[in-house]
């Protein structure tokens, strides 16, 4: 048996490290990533619109473009002219999002133009890069520049697009290592000439941060992945300018006519140019709208590195350490309080951490893991409320079966049977409210011939400890009556004996009649029980009492008075616990001592088995369904016609 013991409880251990093993797997290894990235979308569109760089614009190569300039790719004189436009205008620096991969007319005048602006930054794309460890590496372009780019532009850089799992651009790749250099990102290189001191003085720290300057430390993530700030909407966020207008309005210009848009607007400004008309597929989604072009991540880019607004995602170590944390506290809380205190201290803090982690996103840009560890709360709250389920089922089960042995040690304290007198038939009905009960009674065989003790209690209490005080009752009442003639020493003789001792507060009321058939008399004595209700033969009916006598075990030298009543034929007695007469129903009402009477009166003529039995009938009817709150004992004493 010991060892079945220590079976279970190894068992159950490694059942328990398992799952927690299982649990911070899962946070380390960040399970349900799919769903934790819809909750980064929540906290993005909840803490709204994000500051705005006024410098960054967008020359958007929309519908109007195409139609005008023609199909895509348009004529490379346009670039050229574009460049010179922005050039003469004043820009800052221009970012094309355009790959110049094949050669084209015209290629020649976009590098003189781009020699001339110095301010010129092109693009270029690599072959499907991989990530080994925290680095990105490719093995081959896909989308090289035309010779004389790279020289004529003021730094290039690659555009390669990165996706999460459902698809949403949350993420990009800053950097990308190809034949043992690091080349950066478009928008990345821009910003090392923008407020850093080049490309030469990029610091690149692995699953860490980039520093442009001391002063511009730019945070990734452990992928080394840079997350990018979407400040808003594509509508609503950046100044967007027409490519077709800006290159119509400087020949309007040129011409002495008013200009579509004023061209010194842009002067000061860092302009991304890039492919946004209808149908692109330079499209994908965002947390923030469902259909972004990917130009606007470069301007969203630059427009958190120039703001200083960056999303820092917590490490898997600090994410397990708070799972840890918060986890055990709830364990602590879900395994320490009752039930709904459990409930109220789990859901209080598991809104107390998602508020805090949605509060620190929108403060302070910082990602904490929510979807998982809310998860793994719920579950962690859900077991230890199960296995203390089970183990309370397990105690009850435990205290049922030993209720069970007590209420069968209860009742062999009762009698088994019913006494056998010549001219005298006695029924019992007793039904105790819980396993074990308070109710007692007991019959005594007194000499001469002819003579029976009837004896009714009730100990105040019920349960267990009321059981207990009731057996003790009954082994005292046997051996105080059995010798004694008339009742009331009976009842001061165990009065004394118990309250000699220490009851817990307990007492018991008791009532006590001998039936002497030879004398054809009745002899009652009352220890504070309640009186015997007698019916005669005619129907007459009344309540029988001592007039002295409280209940037994409460004080000692309490004296108790005999009260005689002759016994006719036909004659019939109820003696009971106050579970009969103060039964309830549904409404709240009360059986009394009334209707019992009436019951008696309608079958006095009847049996004491059949009395009893009508009895108990009319009461359960009277109940109804409602539950049963005491201990019922009845005890029907009817005197034969014979007599």
């Amino acid at each position: 048996m010991g060892f079945l013991s220590f079976s279970r409880k190894y068992t159950w251990y490694v059942l328990v490290v398992f799952a927690l093993l299982l649990a911070a797997l899962g946070s380390y290894f960040r399970s349900f990533e799919l769903y934790e990235l819809q909750t980064f979308d929540w906290r993005c569109q909840l803490r709204g619109p994000r500051p705005v760089s006024s410098e960054i614009i967008l020359i958007d190569i929309w519908n109007d473009s195409l139609k005008e300039l023609g199909a895509w790719p348009f004529d490379r004189e346009y670039h050229a002219n574009l460049i010179q436009v922005l050039e003469q205008s004043g820009a800052k620096a221009v970012l094309f999002d355009i790959l110049f991969a094949d050669p084209r007319e015209h290629d020649q005048a976009v590098i003189d133009a781009a020699k001339k602006a110095q301010n010129i930054y092109f693009a270029f794309a690599f072959a499907d890069p991989k990530r080994r460890k925290n680095i990105f590496t490719a093995t081959r372009l896909e989308s090289d520049l035309v010779p004389g780019y790279r020289q004529a532009a003021k730094g290039v850089g690659f555009v390669n697009a990165k996706a999460d799992i459902d698809g949403k651009r949350r993420r990009t790749v800053p950097v990308i290592s190809f034949e043992g250099k690091n080349y950066f990102q478009l928008a990345f290189r821009a910003a090392a000439d923008l407020v850093g001191q080049g490309e030469e003085s990029i610091i690149f720290k692995p699953g860490q941060c980039i520093e442009l300057s001391p002063a511009h430390r730019i945070p990734l993530d452990e992928d080394s992945c840079f997350i990018i700030t979407y400040a808003g909407s594509w509508e609503t966020t950046f100044q967007h300018y027409s490519y077709l207008d800006v290159i119509y309005s400087y020949a309007q210009a040129a011409e002495g006519r008013k200009p579509r848009i004023d061209l010194n607007l842009l002067k000061g400004k860092i302009c991304i140019v890039g492919l946004t008309s209808q149908g692109s597929h330079d499209t994908s989604p965002i947390p923030i709208q469902s259909v972004y072009p990917m130009v606007g991540s470069y301007a969203n880019i630059l427009n958190d590195i120039l703001q200083r607004d960056f999303i820092h995602r917590a490490s898997r170590g600090i994410n397990l350490a708070l799972l840890v944390l918060v986890g055990f506290l709830i364990n602590r809380i879900s395994a320490g309080f009752k039930p709904a205190r459990a409930l109220l201290g789990a859901l209080s803090v598991m809104s107390f951490f998602a508020v805090v982690s949605v509060i620190l996103f929108c403060t302070a840009g910082w990602w904490i893991d929510l979807f998982y560890p809310m998860v793994v709360f719920a579950a962690l709250y859900a077991s230890t409320t199960l296995s203390r389920v089970l183990l309370e089922m397990k105690k009850r089960e435990l205290i049922e079966s030993e209720l069970k042995i007590a209420s069968q040690i209860q009742k062999s304290f009762l009698p088994e049977s019913m006494p056998q007198v010549k001219g005298l038939s006695i029924a019992v009905h007793f039904r105790p409210a819980k396993a074990v009960g308070g109710d007692l009674y007991s019959f005594v065989n007194l000499a001469p011939e002819g003579k029976i003790g009837v004896m009714v209690g009730d100990v105040s209490g019920k349960g267990t400890p009321a059981a207990l005080f009731m057996a003790k009752t009954v082994s005292e009442f046997k051996f105080s009556a059995r010798d004694r003639q008339e009742p009331a020493g009976a009842l001061e003789q165990v009065n004394n004996a118990i309250a000699s001792e220490t009851t817990g507060g307990l007492f018991v009321t008791m009532s006590y009649a001998i039936f002497d058939l030879v004398d054809k008399k009745m002899m009652l004595s009352n220890g504070g029980h309640l009186p015997v209700a007698a019916v005669s033969i005619s129907g007459v009916s009344q309540l029988l009492s001592a007039e002295e006598g409280m209940p037994i075990g409460v004080m000692e030298g309490v004296a108790f008075a005999n009260s005689t009543y002759p016994l006719h034929a036909g004659d019939a007695f109820a003696f009971y616990s106050d579970g009969v007469s103060e039964a309830r129903n549904r409404r709240k009402e009360e059986y009394d001592v009334q209707r019992l009477q009436k019951v008696l009166a309608i079958g006095r003529s009847e049996t004491a088995e059949n009395i009893a039995k009508r009895v108990v009938e009319d009461l359960d009817q009277f109940m109804g369904k409602a539950e049963q709150h005491d201990d019922i004992t009845l005890i029907i004493v009817k005197i034969d016609e014979a007599i």
